[in-house]
């Protein structure tokens, strides 16, 4: 943005909205996320994206574009390539044929290069707007309607085309014919496209059901004849480099797929079924940068307790929750808050899903003896400040990480419990010694995460009495129950073109946040009860995950459905 960092803090501080202190805070931030100060503001909420618009616009002198309301020109669109558009961050969205006038949306009005480059590709004047980054990927989302419209034709083509080949027998040979090598990229750059996280390829009993998880959630995408099956998985296979003669057990792989200018890992994992192999596709995106703790979606109190936790130089911090629950994208903000030029990081993990500045990630290789078990154990031998493990899947692992925890160094990890309190008996269950356990945990976060509602379509309502039924029967649970007040509004999604009529665009985490203090720890004993544990996590103050996903359903950034769709898995 060409407003200098020193002219926004004295516009914001002359409007009072943020201090000397707050600013200085998210420039320092900025400058170890390598993002700019105001994406900071805006992400701790020290300033809205709509005031912040204001400034820049009075700024500038120029308009706000809202496409959340503002109607785009599919043909002015189209009048500046895709890239050139979403390399610059401007797009047309109006044209003026009499007056040779192109209304264009931006992020940066200041971009004057970018505004005459413009200029030169469209032979016309540019009349530029402002738009925020939130309404700039509504803009740009129109041109994924080519990819959405000319998915099914390219697919169906290609079927057409492997169908009267009559060669599909041979799989292998079939694997590099022109249109199954289409209907595979169709597939994985359409879910790329989609933000799908997962791509399922499922084998039926008279077709191939291809699926996509959005969101969190599965949704069918496209079903394929069951005779391009083999040629499909026989395809996949090769990128990924596995046995294509092998049908009757798992194989696990990746490959690398590039989509313009993002480079997608692709971990691969073929499993034998009933009616043949199924194959499932993690899409990571480790280009995306880590999101802090406040774009996940705690508190500032939340973010308080971690960051308290964060600064003891020795113990144990674990995030807990079912698989997809985002616990290693929490993981990451921590470290993002920790990882400064005096501390030695390393990591080993399964997959590497973010690759970050300063840490020294090791990736878990089986065949070349690389566990967390022995991983983490070579780790201790790197002098390190700081260790961050994957997951704690076994015995030996718990070991490892309780000792290296106990001996100076801070460590951050995972494990599969449906709430804060149980990791505590679960440490102790998979071979943790209770006076170790009890002198390491600093802290569980306990997480799900649930859509977000989509900010154009979002209306409010008032809840039935069904809805406040069950809100007060969960909060029978809490130990304060009796002040906590039912809500009276309650928001959801109509559904729109922005978020393909599902009423939800993203997500963001409820969290449990159980800080492992002296009385706490005094009840970390064999025979424990784990429900005088959760009765006693909620009295030193413990928020559980129902209690923070009914304040942001609340406040509108969720649904109650949502909220009791993921606490009753």
């Amino acid at each position: 943005m060409h407003i200098s960092e020193n002219n926004l803090k004295n516009i914001l501080m002359g409007s009072g909205v943020v201090s000397d202190a707050q600013f200085e805070t998210a420039k320092e931030e900025a400058q170890r996320s390598n993002r700019m100060v105001e994406n900071v503001l805006i992400g701790k909420g020290d300033i809205t994206e709509a005031y912040f618009a204001e400034i820049v616009s009075n700024y500038f002198n120029v308009p706000v574009v809202n496409f959340n309301t503002t109607k785009v020109d599919d043909a002015a669109l189209h009048l500046l390539p895709e890239t050139f558009s979403k390399t610059k961050r401007i797009a047309v969205f109006s044209v003026d044929e009499k007056s040779r006038t192109a209304k264009v949306a931006m992020e940066d009005p200041g971009d004057l290069r970018a505004i005459a480059l413009a200029e030169v590709k469209l032979q016309m004047k540019v009349e530029p707007h402002l738009a925020m980054p939130s309404s700039m990927k509504v803009v740009f989302k129109e041109y994924k309607k080519d990819i959405y419209k000319e998915f099914d034709a390219i697919i169906a083509e290609s079927i057409t085309a492997a169908l009267e080949s009559g060669g599909l027998k041979n799989a292998e040979k079939m694997a590099e014919f022109v249109p199954i090598v289409t209907i595979t990229d169709g597939i994985i750059e359409y879910a790329v496209v989609s933000g799908a996280s997962d791509i399922h390829v499922e084998r039926l009993s008279e077709k191939v059901l291809v699926r996509y998880r959005v969101d969190g959630i599965l949704r069918d995408i496209v079903e394929l004849p069951k005779e391009v099956d083999e040629a499909i998985i026989a395809r996949i296979k090769i990128l990924s480099g596995l046995s294509i003669d092998v049908h009757f057990t798992p194989q696990d792989g990746r490959f690398k797929f590039k989509l313009e200018d993002q480079s997608i890992d692709v971990r691969v994992s073929v499993m034998p079924t009933f009616y043949g192999e199924k194959v499932v596709m993690r899409l990571l995106r480790g280009s995306i940068r880590p999101l802090n703790l406040s774009e996940l979606g705690l508190s500032e109190s939340d973010i308080a307790i971690v960051h308290q936790s964060t600064q003891k130089t020795f113990g144990m911090i674990l995030v807990t929750g079912p698989t997809g629950s985002g616990k290693t994208t929490t993981l990451y903000a921590v470290l993002h808050t920790i990882n400064t030029p005096d501390v030695n990081i390393a990591t080993i993990e399964d997959p590497i899903e973010y690759d970050v500045a300063r840490l020294n990630q090791t990736q878990v290789n089986p065949k070349a003896g690389i566990t967390f078990a022995n991983g983490l154990r070579s780790l201790m031998r790197q002098n390190p400040d700081i260790i961050m493990v994957g997951e704690i899947r076994d015995d030996e692992t718990v070991g490892i990480a309780l000792n290296a925890a106990m001996t100076g160094h801070l460590v951050l990890s995972t494990l599969h419990t449906n709430d804060a309190p149980t990791a505590i008996p679960r440490l102790i269950d998979m071979g943790g010694e209770p006076f170790l356990v009890a002198n390491t945990l600093n802290l569980v976060i306990a997480q799900r995460l649930v859509r977000r509602i989509c900010p154009s379509c979002v209306t409010s309502y008032a809840p039935g009495p069904d809805i406040a039924a069950s809100i007060k029967k969960q909060l029978a649970f809490t130990v304060h129950a009796e002040e906590t007040k039912i809500p009276t509004q309650l928001y959801k999604g109509r559904g729109c073109n922005v978020c393909s009529n599902t009423g939800y665009t993203g997500q963001v985490g409820i969290f449990e946040i159980l800080n492992v203090g002296p009385t706490i720890k005094a009840l970390i004993k064999p025979g424990m009860s784990i429900e005088e544990l959760r009765t006693l996590a909620r009295k030193e103050g413990m928020r559980t995950m129902f209690e923070d996903g009914l304040a942001k359903a609340e406040a509108g950034a969720t649904t109650i459905a949502e909220v009791f769709r993921v606490i009753m898995e």
